[in-house]
């Protein structure tokens, strides 16, 4: 493969426009080296900004698939072609060489009259299904199965990709990392309390939850209880009474039946915040308390909610990183706290 070369100061930016393109996040030079600490992207990046850049094409998709991915947008990095090679692997597998010949051939005959249709009626998308039902018709289920994986494959390839203006998301707005960590600015144009990039971001980057803005830490709470099919009231973030958030079952307000207390801190919580949040929970007539913590309760906490049977219970780094793996998509059900 060949190389791509960038003018002093010009790599960053283009990270930055393809970036906000691709995944509707925007973060800076700091962020992205960051992101990428360890990878030796970093430097490249970081070098970039006096030098300029000469970087191979597989490097240059290696990175940006690996910022990719630690934005959130992928739950791993992604492979690139590989991944079609590896599809391909297994299509070869399921019937050997001259089937997964004949389904690529399906595949790329029926794309490239899908794509011609497309132009000339104006249309934004292709129709798959002449290509699936020659498939399964030629060849069954294992045909019907092998032409579903090509058509995801590709997919994923073309959404994925620097060198597409295809994506999974139409944004109507971009979101900077810094909003997450800075002074408060609320985000909510894909969520109720906070934006589902930020979840997504946080889901591959649990290690940032204690240095998040507490006024984010309550609204990733929130957020979390409200996807998983809750009601669910905010406070105000100051003068609340120790109550960072109210969750019921349904619209029906009354006794709340979970009060959360949020404390994004590397301090482990202590007996008397717990003993707050059980008077809270009286006062309240609540069912349980629930305190949502970047970090975990101390020997001395667990100890006095055992002793007084208190209905309490921790959700610390695991449980977050648990539900913001659920909430990748769009979820349902109980939280399980």
């Amino acid at each position: 493969m060949g190389s791509i070369s960038f003018e002093k100061g010009r790599f960053a930016d283009h990270l930055h426009e393809i970036m906000g393109y691709k995944s509707g996040i925007s973060a800076s030079i700091e962020h992205m080296c960051d992101l990428l600490s360890g990878t030796g992207y970093d430097d490249k990046i970081s070098n970039s900004e006096k030098y300029g850049l000469r970087i191979r094409s597989e490097d240059y998709e290696s990175l940006y698939y690996e910022l990719l991915h630690k934005v959130g947008v992928t739950d791993k990095p992604y492979g690139g072609m590989f991944e079609i090679f590896q599809i391909s692997k297994e299509i070869e597998k399921v019937g050997g060489m001259e089937f997964s010949t004949d389904i690529h051939n399906i595949y790329n005959k029926n794309i490239k009259l899908e794509m011609k249709r497309a132009a000339e009626e104006n249309k934004k998308s292709l129709d798959p299904t002449s290509m699936i039902r020659e498939a399964a018709e030629k060849h069954g289920k294992k045909g019907l199965d092998s032409i579903m994986k090509l058509i995801h494959g590709y997919a994923d390839l073309m959404n994925n990709s620097p060198h597409s203006s295809m994506r999974f998301n139409q944004w109507n707005d971009v979101v900077n990392i810094e909003d997450l960590f800075s002074e408060y600015r609320p985000v909510v144009s894909r969520g109720t309390f906070l934006d589902q990039r930020f979840l997504d971001y946080l889901s591959v980057n649990t290690e940032k939850l204690g240095g998040i803005h507490w006024r984010k830490f309550e609204e990733l709470t929130a957020e979390c209880f409200s996807k998983f099919g809750y009601s669910v009231e905010l406070g105000p973030g100051s003068n609340d009474d120790g109550v960072d958030v109210r969750v019921w079952n349904d619209d029906q307000r009354g006794a709340p039946k979970y009060i959360i207390q949020c404390k994004r801190t590397k301090s482990k919580i202590d007996k008397v915040t717990i003993k707050g949040l059980y008077a809270d929970l009286v006062h309240e007539g609540s069912e349980l308390g629930i305190l949502v913590t970047s970090s975990e309760f101390s020997v001395g906490a667990k100890k006095t909610i055992t002793a007084r049977s208190y209905p309490i219970e921790e959700a610390n780094g695991g449980k977050i990183k648990q539900w913001l793996s659920e909430l990748r998509t769009p979820g349902s059900g109980i939280v399980r706290v």
